[in-house]
């Protein structure tokens, strides 16, 4: 997972070293997000730990503002 964002956190866009990075479930666990491969995002620990158990569009829009590439590589993950 983490080579397929090529290390890179979905939400802040910064590259971390591979062992630095998380998995985030976009859709968390709590909410009734499964732990499908659809679900599962790599992000930095800053960020999934920020995100926690919030709804990932609207907590990525309160900190970092409307960023459509971004926004549009989880979506179109989240739709594979």
């Amino acid at each position: 997972m983490k080579e397929h964002f090529k290390c890179t956190c979905v939400y802040c866009g910064e590259t971390y070293e591979f062992k630095e990075l998380t998995l985030d479930h976009v859709k968390p666990r709590s909410r009734g997000g499964q732990d499908l491969t659809t679900n599962v995002v790599c992000a930095c620990q800053k960020c999934n730990q920020d995100k926690g158990s919030r709804n990932w569009l609207q907590w990525m829009r309160d900190r970092f503002g409307h960023k459509p590439i971004r926004e549009k590589t989880i979506s179109d993950h989240l739709a594979a």
